[in-house]
């Protein structure tokens, strides 16, 4: 699979806003309830780099104002951090990764959600690291390893909601013999 440079689009639920967050420093937040199944932020496009780019100085970027996601090949995409880099994790989450591309992000409402609710996501689902999580939910794992997508219960309940890189995991760790994962 080849990658390019695609133009950036962002669509974000208007019923949406950032603000300060108890979970980790800024949040994104629902201001009117939201049904679950809806679309709440929709990134696709961004700015696919090389390690050659990286290692040349000719594009510089301000690291604190965008996210960078790693993509086969050594490339990495480079996207503003908007509404989808604020949702937090939370154990018990009110909101999923849809993603089926690595140029895509795509949340959308697991649950319905209350207005004044933080927008949150399980950072096991898409491979992501909690060193000590403090969401105090029922189903709180105290720290989040991005091998969590590995945990029976996880794999249950999230079927069919991971991201693609995380279900691609998935399909070679349950069919072994289909070829090895890049």
């Amino acid at each position: 699979m080849s990658y390019q440079s695609e133009p950036l689009t962002m669509w974000i639920d208007r019923r949406l806003v950032l603000r300060k967050s108890a979970i980790h420093g800024v949040g994104t937040f629902a201001i009117r309830p939201i049904p679950a199944g809806q679309l709440l932020i929709l990134t696709t496009g961004g700015l696919v780099l090389t390690a050659q780019d990286r290692q040349s100085g000719e594009i510089q970027l301000e690291p604190d104002m965008y996210n960078e996601e790693a993509l086969p090949g050594n490339l990495s995409i480079i996207t503003p951090k908007v509404f989808h880099y604020y949702v937090n994790h939370r154990c018990e989450p009110n909101a999923v990764d849809m993603s089926r591309s690595p140029n895509i992000t795509q949340y959308i409402a697991w649950r319905d959600i209350q207005a004044q609710e933080e927008i949150t996501t399980d950072f096991g689902i898409i491979g992501a690291r909690v060193e000590r999580c403090t969401c105090q939910s029922p189903r709180c794992r105290g720290q989040v390893t991005t091998d969590d997508w590995r945990l029976p219960e996880l794999q249950q309940r999230y079927r069919g909601y991971f991201p693609w890189h995380i279900e691609q995991k998935i399909q070679q760790a349950n069919n072994p013999a289909e070829g090895k994962l890049s």
